[in-house]
């Protein structure tokens, strides 16, 4: 039996060192024709070995070993049992991930993995099972904005129907959903049909959160973000200050001043302040954060496109096409691909710019509030740490900052076991 020390696993992630543990779960997965996968050790077991793969940006070796699984299953017991649909979700997630590296492409593979999970789960658990929730909102965030309210509402009625006692579990749902929906009209601005009820579905998460929660828990504090944004949006400004007050607050005890979580959300104060023509207090904060422009421009270096449905935090400055470049035909079928590997080429080197774009992704696919993505959020921060360690030093601040972010979001995963493993790293670096 193979077992997987939580400590080993962690500094395999903040080191980068994977070798060890990826052949331990090899071995033991390679008998896969005479495991149960119903079993808890061997479903962690695989879920833990899709995730190392993730990290080393091995996707073609996780999906053949998945799919190489599943066949094996499905002739031994057919498509429709509960031990297919667990293998089924770890090549969905993967396929989903892979969507978003090293920017988001064609959705098509992961969307049509999800939609035969759907239909598994749907099978197996009933149709109004809480289980294809996540299901639901996932197909809901790589759908078009037009067909993402369909799924996010089917999703939002199973919350309604399934949960009495488990209130936290229902606010996790009410997060990603509200989310998704504004993040799919995020810039359509107060005329937005959506708006509205993207409120009520954020403030109900907001009202669980702070029953059940204390209100510096990364859930409480993402969901008061972007309940702000909303209401900003919506024209409520005053309620929209008073929660970017909160969150701003909280987030400038967690972070550092520096912090890229912290300047943005002084960025939405001081626009809403200007909204509100409250001059005198916008001075102040322009002030505070004229003081760490520097540090945050030279983060966001890279920057090509200003489309916000594309991320661009990946190319460096001195790749930035030229008028000549972009007056030249392009073959999107034989280029786009090309395009991709280049990226990946790039995000390979160890150099400050790229760490810097690692980051910007991670924060601007933290912004999304979806919960799997937390993952792909894990794993460039992580990429970004090594290399950042390489350069800089272990003890840097900026190591530090990498490392409290990586706590908030075990926090945020529910992961409090490596969210502490996170701040005894801290603990310890500080004290060398």
């Amino acid at each position: 039996m193979t077992n997987i020390n939580k400590v080993d696993l962690f500094q395999a992630k903040i080191t980068g060192n994977f070798t060890q543990l990826e052949n331990q779960l090899t071995q033991y997965l390679s008998n896969y024709s005479n495991l149960d996968f119903s079993n808890s050790h061997t479903k962690n077991n695989l879920h833990t070995l899709t995730k190392v793969y993730l990290y080393q940006r091995k996707y073609d070796e996780a999906k053949q070993l998945i799919n190489s699984i599943i066949e094996t299953k499905i002739q031994h017991s057919g498509e429709e049992n509960y031990e297919v649909v667990y293998i089924l979700e770890n090549l969905a997630f993967i396929s989903y991930l892979e969507t978003y590296y090293p920017f988001f492409q064609d959705t098509t593979e992961a969307k049509n993995i999800f939609l035969k999970l759907l239909a598994l789960q749907r099978e197996l658990y009933g149709q109004h099972s809480f289980k294809i929730i996540q299901t639901l909102i996932v197909i809901g965030v790589i759908s078009s904005q037009q067909e993402a309210p369909e799924y996010l509402k089917q999703a939002l009625d199973l919350c309604d129907s399934n949960f009495n006692n488990n209130e936290i579990e229902l606010a996790y749902y009410l997060w990603q959903i509200g989310s998704t929906l504004l993040d799919k009209c995020y810039f359509f601005g107060e005329q937005s049909s959506e708006l509205e009820y993207v409120e009520v579905v954020l403030t109900e998460c907001l009202e669980v959160c702070q029953k059940k929660l204390p209100e510096s828990h990364p859930l409480c504090l993402s969901c008061m973000v972007n309940l702000a944004q909303t209401k900003h949006h919506l024209t409520h400004y005053q309620s929209a200050e008073k929660l970017l007050r909160k969150s701003l607050s909280e987030y400038e005890k967690r972070f550092y001043p520096f912090h890229p979580q912290v300047f943005n959300l002084r960025h939405h104060l001081i626009v809403n302040l200007q909204m509100q023509s409250k001059y005198e207090e916008l001075a102040e904060f322009k002030k505070i954060q004229d003081s760490y422009r520097e540090y945050h421009q030279r983060r966001v270096k890279g920057i090509v496109f200003n489309d916000p449905d594309i991320d661009t935090t990946l190319y460096p400055v001195d790749e930035i096409l030229t008028g000549e470049d972009e007056t030249e035909e392009f073959d999107f079928a034989t280029e786009y691909p090309k395009m991709i590997e280049k990226q990946r080429e790039y995000l390979s080197q160890d150099n400050f710019y790229v760490a810097n774009s690692l980051e910007n992704s991670a924060y601007e696919y933290l912004r999304k509030s979806e919960l799997f993505l937390l993952t792909e959020v894990e794993t460039l921060l992580l990429r970004s740490l090594q290399i950042k360690s390489k350069i800089l030093g272990q003890n840097h601040e900026e190591i530090l900052d990498i490392l409290s972010t990586l706590a908030y979001v075990y926090e945020l995963q529910q992961k409090q076991d490596y969210c502490n493993l996170c701040i005894q790293e801290i603990t310890k670096l500080k004290s060398n």
